[in-house]
């Protein structure tokens, strides 16, 4: 019985040994080795990759000239009754939703005559055919450069029943050029853009309202164009008349395509 029994015991240990050989760390962990990838290598890419030889488009155009003059044109036909023939200029004025920007800039005005001769010779000017068109650049009493500088500035004019006329131009079928400078006409000149408002203060009937000129003056409201142009000229905007004074009464109203002037009158620059 004791031999026996020793037996079963030396078994069990055999069992409980074999079992621990699959543990870790075992014989069988050694053995062990993992099957072999033999899935085919991916395929590489090796088309060349498309260059887009397009060249590239370059926008040539060239760009626009910042418009720096005013160029206002007498369109008033052969007005000879009075002493100013023609539209009578007394002062260009920009402004903006702010406020005023700037006048005309001293020393800037230039006039050119018309090429198809005066609208009123001396012999024809005034009432009485003998006033020689005193204000107009081909006066006998004020010299044309005198006269263009009444054009600068803020808006100064005056007219009188007996003394002389004050601070405006009349262009009898000429044009004026003119840039703007700060509110009281000094440098530096201002650039024009799209959407600034100018106004012409030409002598009317706003100046008989304000007491500028005398009670009985005829003071017409003239006609005339306004032009903004680059300083080589290359670039020329015909600006839109917008508003008419109120007290130029016998203007002709204007319409969304007006770009005739009269009296004193604003336009925008498109």
């Amino acid at each position: 019985m004791k031999t026996q029994l020793k037996f079963g015991i030396s078994l069990s240990l055999a069992l409980g040994l074999a079992a621990c050989s699959g543990g870790v760390g075992g014989d069988l962990d050694a053995a062990y080795v993992p099957p072999e990838d033999t899935a085919a290598a991916p395929a590489l890419d090796t088309a060349p990759l498309a260059i887009d030889t397009a060249p590239v488009a370059i926008d040539t155009a060239p760009l626009a000239e910042p418009l720096v003059w005013l160029s206002i044109q007498d369109t008033e036909q052969a007005a000879c009754s009075t002493n100013g023939p023609g539209t009578d200029i007394d002062a260009v004025e920009l402004y903006d939703a702010t406020g005023v920007l700037g006048v005309g800039l001293i020393g800037s005005a230039i006039f050119t005559k018309n090429p198809g001769g005066w609208a009123c010779d001396k012999d024809t000017c005034g009432s009485n055919g003998t006033s020689n068109c005193k204000y107009a650049a081909n006066s006998d009493t004020y010299t044309e450069a005198d006269l263009v500088a009444r054009t600068e500035g803020v808006a100064d004019a005056t007219v009188d029943a007996t003394l002389a006329d004050t601070g405006y131009f009349s262009l009898n079928a000429g044009t004026l050029e003119i840039k703007i400078g700060g509110p009281t006409g000094l440098p530096p000149a201002k650039t024009l853009k799209s959407g600034d408002y100018i106004k012409v203060f030409e002598v009317d009937q706003s100046y008989v309202a304000s007491g500028a000129a005398y009670a009985a003056c005829t003071c017409a409201p003239e006609h005339y164009t306004v032009t903004a142009l680059s300083a080589t000229g290359t670039t020329a905007v015909k600006l839109k008349a917008i508003q008419l004074d109120a007290n130029n009464t016998t203007c002709t109203p204007l319409t969304a395509t007006s770009t005739e002037g009269c009296g004193s009158t604003v336009f925008v620059v498109p």
